[in-house]
C-alpha cells in the first residue's frame, strides 16, 4: 500500500508541471517506427463534441459526469507545427485534446477514431480557444496537459483507423462559429494582407525576447515586430522583411545579421535591436510568426512555429506581392477573438497565380 501511495504522489507531482505556455517550445517529431501494437477499442459516445463544448460558460468546467466523446483524428504533428495537442472531430464539431507529448502521429493516425472518457478532465479556454485537458494547479491557465502516460491511458482510447476526413469548406462569415473551431477546414481565395492602417496594408506579428531564458513578460525583455500602431518601433516595412513562414534559430540569426529588425525597439524603449544585436544573436532562438491574410475582408492570422520543419521556407513571392490568392487547409482556431489558422504542413497551401 505504501508503494502505491508513493506512485500516486509521483504522478500527481508530475501533473503540476504540465501547464501550458505562451510560446511553443522545441518539437522533435522523430519517427520511432511502427506504433505499438494495440487492440482497437470500440466505445459508444454518449455526448457529441458540440454538446461537450456547450458546457463551458465563463469559467473552466471540471467534468464529473460519465461523459464519453468520440471523433476522428484530423491533426498531425509530423511537421512540428502542432505542439503537444491532438484535434479530433465528429459530425458536430472539433476539439483540441492537450496530450502533452510530441510525436503523436506515431500513435494517432489521420482518420483514426479516438474516444475520450471525460470524467475528471477540465474543459477550459486559452485565449478564447476551447481545450480539453487537466485543470492547471497553478491557476495561471484554465487547462494543463495530460503528459503522464498513465493519465492518457485512463482517458484517451484509440479505435479503428478509418478513412481520413475531408476538410470542411468554411466561408468568411462562419470563421468564428464554434462548430468550425478545432476542425479540419479549407479556406478559399485568401489574399496576403491585413486590416491595418498602414499604407502597405500588410502586417506580420512576432514577439522576440532579448533573452528567452529570463522573464518573458518583462517589458525590458520584449521586442514586438508588428504594424506601427501596435508597438514602440519605427516601421518602414510592416512585414519587417520577413518572407518566411516563421524563423528557426538560424533563420532568426540571418534576419538579424541582414539588419531586418534594426529599427525595432525593446518594449520599454531602452534600446533598439541595432544597439543590442550581438546580444540577440548570442541568445537567438526560434520564433513563431503570424502572417496575415484577408478572406472576403475578414482577417485570418496564419501562425507558424519556428520549430516546424517548414519554418524557414520562403513564401511564394506571388503571394507576398498580392498577385496570387491562396487556399489554406488545416486547423481553424481562435486567438483573443480573432481567427487563427494552423497549417499541418505546406501541402495545405494551394497558390492560384494571376487571380
Amino acid at each position: 500500500m505504501k508503494s502505491l501511495r508513493y506512485a500516486a504522489a509521483a504522478l500527481a507531482a508530475a501533473a503540476l508541471f504540465s501547464v501550458s505556455c505562451e510560446e511553443w517550445e522545441p518539437v522533435f517529431t522523430l519517427d520511432y517506427g511502427e506504433a505499438d501494437v494495440y487492440e482497437p477499442v470500440t466505445m459508444t459516445p454518449n455526448t457529441t463534441i458540440m454538446e461537450l463544448k456547450a458546457l463551458y460558460s465563463k469559467a473552466p468546467v471540471k467534468i464529473q459526469d460519465n461523459i464519453i466523446i468520440g471523433g476522428q483524428v484530423v491533426s498531425e504533428d509530423r511537421s512540428g507545427n502542432i505542439y503537444k495537442s491532438l484535434y479530433i472531430q465528429d459530425a458536430t464539431g472539433g476539439i483540441e485534446l492537450k496530450l502533452g507529448k510530441s510525436g503523436l502521429y506515431n500513435d494517432y493516425k489521420l482518420g483514426q477514431w479516438v474516444y475520450v472518457k471525460c470524467s475528471g478532465l477540465t474543459l477550459g479556454k486559452y485565449n478564447d480557444m476551447l481545450q480539453l485537458g487537466f485543470a492547471d494547479p497553478t491557476g495561471e491557465y484554465e487547462t494543463s496537459y495530460l503528459d503522464v502516460q498513465y493519465f492518457i491511458d485512463n482517458h484517451i482510447f484509440r479505435g479503428e483507423i478509418g478513412t481520413p476526413l475531408q476538410p470542411k469548406e468554411v466561408a468568411a462569415k462562419d470563421l468564428l462559429k464554434e462548430e468550425n473551431l478545432g476542425c479540419y477546414v479549407t479556406l478559399k481565395g485568401l489574399r496576403y494582407g491585413s486590416n491595418t492602417s498602414n499604407k502597405a496594408g500588410k502586417e506580420i506579428f512576432c514577439l522576440l525576447y532579448v533573452d528567452p531564458n529570463k522573464d518573458t513578460k518583462a517589458s525590458s525583455n520584449r521586442i514586438f515586430l508588428s504594424d506601427s500602431g501596435l508597438n514602440y518601433s519605427v516601421v518602414d516595412d510592416p512585414t519587417w522583411g520577413i518572407t518566411t513562414w516563421a524563423m528557426s534559430k538560424q533563420g532568426m540569426i540571418s534576419y538579424l545579421k541582414a539588419g531586418s529588425f534594426d529599427k525595432a525597439m525593446v518594449n520599454d524603449g531602452s534600446a533598439s535591436v541595432a544597439d543590442i544585436k550581438d546580444r540577440l544573436i548570442a541568445n537567438a532562438s526560434a520564433y513563431a510568426v503570424s502572417q496575415y491574410f484577408l478572406m472576403d475582408g475578414k482577417e485570418v492570422q496564419v501562425r507558424t512555429s519556428g520549430y516546424s520543419r517548414f519554418a524557414d521556407t520562403q513564401i511564394d513571392p506571388a503571394i507576398l506581392d498580392g498577385t496570387a490568392t491562396v487556399d489554406l487547409t488545416g486547423i481553424l482556431t481562435v486567438y483573443q477573438g480573432a481567427t487563427q489558422f494552423t497549417l499541418i504542413d505546406l501541402d495545405g497551401v494551394t497558390v492560384h497565380k494571376g487571380e
